[in-house]
């Protein structure tokens, strides 16, 4: 595959790396053919349970939990959930990557090769990172955003930190780097 565009956030649910209904919208409205579209999130484990809501203050706690326990046992972690992350990431020859909240932190610490971040275009927005890795990246924030209003940034829209994939001026910027990745090189 030449192209694929994939989510990679925290995981609210640790049992689960289904879609968000809202993640799902966005691909569905991304011009790119359906089979490029991962269905999956971030770490793209067939074998985890189906989508389930969870609330938004345990979820923030899951993701504080998995921020601290990658700092105390990151090589772990990363043996663990790198074989499928890799794995996904090598489908095809072009990645965008859209990094919600810790994503962007999560796609750092896992080290990987030079090689495969140089195929990688990340849209982080609501990014809260202190290990961005070394590929190309566009850092979208917000003021409006509590959580990562503080990290730097390259574009602003206006949203809550839940809010990114309902703004319009992310889905021009994703459809516009969509359109950059498909173009002949």
């Amino acid at each position: 595959m030449d192209l694929q565009v994939l989510h990679l956030t925290g995981q609210s649910d640790p049992r689960s790396c289904a879609l968000s209904p809202v993640q799902s919208a966005f691909l569905d409205a991304l011009p790119l053919a359906d089979e490029a579209k991962v269905r999956l999130n971030f770490p793209y484990d067939t074998g985890l349970a189906p989508y389930r809501p969870v609330p938004l203050w345990l979820g923030s706690l899951r993701h504080l939990v998995l921020f601290w326990r990658i700092r105390l046992a990151r090589r772990r972690w990363a043996a663990r959930v790198l074989p499928t992350v890799t794995r996904q990431l090598a489908a095809a020859d072009r990645t965008l990557v859209l990094a919600g909240s810790i994503g962007l932190d999560l796609l750092g610490r896992l080290a990987l090769p030079q090689d495969v971040l140089d195929r990688l275009v990340v849209v982080a927005y609501g990014a809260v990172a202190t290990r961005p890795p070394s590929c190309r990246t566009i850092r979208v924030g917000s003021r409006g955003d509590h959580l990562a209003r503080w990290w730097p940034h390259d574009v602003t829209v206006d949203a809550g930190h839940l809010d990114y994939l309902a703004a319009p001026e992310l889905a021009a910027l994703c459809r516009a780097l969509l359109a950059e990745l498909k173009a002949p090189r």
